[in-house]
């Protein structure tokens, strides 16, 4: 017969082996998840109740999915909304305002931007350019494929504009909505939808029409018509004094391209159309650079070596990017860099009689941090102590960081402007060192160093200052990592540049524009939150300042059924909105040469203008030169 105390022992053991295996199960069901571990204090947090709002990046990899962490918060911001009314009542001369002609600019008289949008496997690109018969117009490419979708949107209104500062139209004054339109080969069926500022803040718009049912044919033609839309067409509950967008749509399925002009609001039909002014441009010779990161690969071959001087000279390449492969080590507090330099020589030299300036390139997103600064210095160093040993042919031409500080686990959070401090100061001390040696120093940065987030708060600045000025004050150059296959929109190369090209003007200092061609995986950008459905967010603490964040894609992590013991003090984020962005937005791995071309084309048309556009850079050797060579170019 057992005691009472034996029982008791046994039945604790018993007890205790079944927490334990509940507990092995829970891990062991969440380690199936992708996960990532995060840092309470980086995220100005003391406990994991406290979260309200994440942003994730699900990347989709050929080797498999991999998490990001964006934006961890006690709760999503709320955007201030206008308060009344917010028409704006235009200044116009005679029967018409004109929105735009489409002949040049990135944004209409309004402010408003362009764009296409599809739902896969559908396309759709919009542009500036010429109509079969030489006209300038917005054009607008599309390949519907059903189920998805393809259309594009004309903004009457700054969309980059805070919500509370926002004007949209007031077209009371008018009575029709005009402009020409044709297609490509004729029969290009598209409807027309519109917008008023409460709809645009859903996403949404209503029907006004076919196209084709307000133009004289009754049809898109592959001529030109003028398209007359009454006012009283509009629907029925539309504000028409805060009209937002104007919202076109493919009804058939295949591929087409429309071309539209000359878009205005006037007050009888029939009016006079201005015609478009000339504009005057400046054309002007720039310069094309091009990173290169395995140079191991090129300075221990000699034809690996001459295979890249001769491809610089094939595709006009005016600087090069020349990663530095060395070894570092710290003794006594004070950092040796260990490269062979002799290699180097023969390389620069025959870049250089090619016409090709070459720059030590050296990147690390930790290299922002104070504790490495020491190395970097010392690298700069070793660059100028080899360019006083070599003959002037030999000698690098400047100094070049790619260093990459969003990349660090804690930039996002609370510690983001200390860490952009430490990285200012990186750059002071570099730029100081390379013009006493009479180097050129120049740092690649994103283009949303000086943009606002969703929320429109700043992204990244510094005592109230956006990064890419206070970066431009220090450096000789920058390269904008503008990753984007389109010229024009407001998601575009051009609206990405403008605002670095227009400050570096003023303090006479040059960018590159770099374009990327290297293979990259799509992304799916999840935003989670209390009230959410969908896939969730799991965070379970790991101990006083630790927490792991787990996705749960199929959202079914039920506290209630699934290790009730495991599940107590873990917290469930519900998904509240999903954005998918295809690699064929950043990169050109899987486009075409003509397709790089226009787009460098055309956003030299619109920015020549700048004083301190100095050029394209190409992300990078690499992925560029093999890129060409399956499109048998170069060869």
């Amino acid at each position: 017969m057992v005691s009472p105390i034996a029982s008791l022992y046994v039945t604790s053991y018993i007890l205790l082996l079944c927490f334990f295996a509940s507990v092995s199960h829970a891990q062991s069901s969440l380690s199936a998840f992708l996960s990532q571990e995060i840092s309470l204090t980086d995220w100005g947090l003391t406990d994991p109740s406290q979260i309200g709002y994440v942003s994730v990046g699900i990347l989709h990899k050929k080797e498999g999915k991999e998490l990001i962490i964006y934006d961890i918060r006690r709760q999503r911001p709320v955007v201030k909304e206008p308060k009344g009314p917010r028409g704006q009542a235009l200044s116009f001369e005679g029967d018409l305002f004109l929105i735009s002609h489409f002949d040049q600019g990135n944004t209409n008289r309004l402010g408003g931007y362009f764009s296409g949008f599809a739902k896969s496997p559908s396309q759709a690109a919009v542009t500036i350019g010429k109509a079969p018969d030489g006209a300038p117009a917005l054009v607008f490419s599309y390949r519907r494929i059903a189920p998805g979708f393809a259309g594009f949107w004309l903004h009457l209104f700054d969309f980059k504009e805070p919500p509370a500062t926002r004007i949209f139209l007031d077209t009371t004054p008018f009575t029709y909505l005009t402009f020409s339109i044709r297609g490509e080969r004729g029969g290009e069926e598209l409807l027309l939808r519109i917008a008023d500022r409460v709809l645009e803040k859903k996403e949404a718009s209503l029907v006004v029409g076919d196209i084709a049912s307000f133009l004289p044919a009754g049809r898109i033609d592959s001529k030109w018509q003028q398209a007359w839309i009454p006012l009283t067409k509009l629907p029925a509950g539309l504000d028409r004094k805060e009209l937002a967008s104007l919202v076109f749509i493919v009804k058939q399925s295949g591929r087409g391209r429309v071309f539209v002009k000359d878009l205005a609001f006037t007050k009888k039909r029939g009016a006079q159309m201005p015609r478009p002014k000339e504009a005057k441009r400046l054309v002007r010779p720039l310069k094309k650079a091009m990173w290169l990161w395995e140079t191991e690969k090129v300075i221990t071959n000699p034809e690996e070596q001459q295979r890249l001087i001769t491809f610089c000279k094939t595709r006009g390449t005016t600087d090069l990017f020349l990663q530095i492969p060395y070894k570092a080590k710290k003794e006594n507090g004070k950092w040796e860099i260990l490269w062979v330099s002799s290699k180097f020589r023969p390389l620069i030299a025959g870049l250089h009689r090619a016409g090709v300036r070459v720059h030590a390139l050296d990147g690390d997103p930790r290299f922002a941090l104070k504790k490495w600064h020491g190395r970097v210095i010392a690298t700069i160093q070793s660059i100028i102590q080899y360019n006083r040993e070599v003959s002037p042919q030999e000698r690098f031409d400047g100094i070049r960081y790619d260093n990459e500080p969003y990349l660090l686990p804690n930039f996002a959070g609370v510690q983001k402007e200390a860490v952009l401090k430490q990285y200012l100061s990186l750059l002071k001390a570099s730029q100081s060192l390379a013009r006493q040696a009479n180097l050129t120093f120049g740092v690649d940065i994103s283009f949303w160093f000086d943009s606002r987030n969703k929320f429109f708060e700043p992204t990244v600045e510094v005592e109230s200052r956006p990064m890419s000025e206070l970066i431009i004050d220090i450096v000789d150059n920058i390269g904008i990592m503008d990753y984007r296959t389109q010229a024009y929109g407001a998601d575009g190369v051009i609206a990405h540049a403008q605002s670095e090209l227009q400050y570096a003007a003023r303090q006479g200092k040059s960018v590159f524009i770099g374009l990327e061609t290297v293979e990259l995986p799509d992304e799916t950008i999840l935003e989670f939150g209390s009230r959410g459905s969908g896939s969730q967010i799991l965070l379970r603490r790991l101990d006083s300042k630790r927490v792991c964040l787990y996705w749960i894609p199929d959202g079914n992590w039920d506290r209630s059924k699934r290790d009730p013991q495991f599940s107590q003090g873990v917290v469930v984020l519900g998904q509240t909105r999903v954005t998918f962005v295809p690699s064929t937005k950043l990169t050109f791995a899987k486009k075409d040469l003509k397709d790089l071309e226009a787009v460098i084309q055309q956003t030299k048309t619109e920015l020549q203008n700048f004083s301190s556009f100095y050029g394209f850079a190409i992300h990078s050797y690499e992925s560029y030169r093999p890129w060409l060579e399956r499109q048998n170019v170069g060869r």
